[in-house]
């Protein structure tokens, strides 16, 4: 068992302890056991994304809006700031409130590194799925 140097229990052991005494209550929720594999799907599938927009799309898939695990994780952490206030610990809700402050703007921040990579991409390049401009004609008798 790990101490530290006032013979109290280190991290270590603190997190075992949590865990063991909260696997009743986790086996009880509709958790599920891995909730970080679609992100580190994403992950891997970055790997494979050959364009800008794909790029795009897997971050927008993994952290963008309101279902992304990004959001959900700034959530997690408002909810545990309230719990925290309810459980008379205000100063440990305030971190919570803060890091859940922080996952905003990191949101905001991919958001806007999104359209920053759009916009340089299409700005630049023609969107295929547009048909070609027509040539401009004089007359019916054809281009000029």
């Amino acid at each position: 068992m790990t101490r530290t140097v006032h013979d109290q229990p280190g991290s270590s052991e603190l997190r075992l302890r949590a865990r063991r005494e909260a696997a009743g209550f986790l086996r009880g929720l509709p958790v599920p056991v891995d909730p970080a594999a679609p992100l580190r799907a994403c992950t891997e599938a970055m790997s494979e994304a050959s364009t800008p927009a794909e790029v795009h799309a897997l971050t927008e898939l993994a952290a963008g809006g309101e279902d992304a695990g990004l959001i959900a994780l700034r959530n997690l952490m408002r909810t545990a700031g309230t719990r925290c206030r309810e459980q008379g610990h205000p100063q440990l809700a305030t971190r919570y409130d803060r890091t859940s402050d922080l996952l905003d703007i990191a949101d905001r921040t991919l958001f806007q590194l999104g359209i920053d990579l759009l916009t340089s991409t299409y700005h630049t390049s023609p969107d295929p799925s547009e048909p070609s401009p027509a040539p401009f004609c004089r007359d019916e008798g054809g281009p000029t």
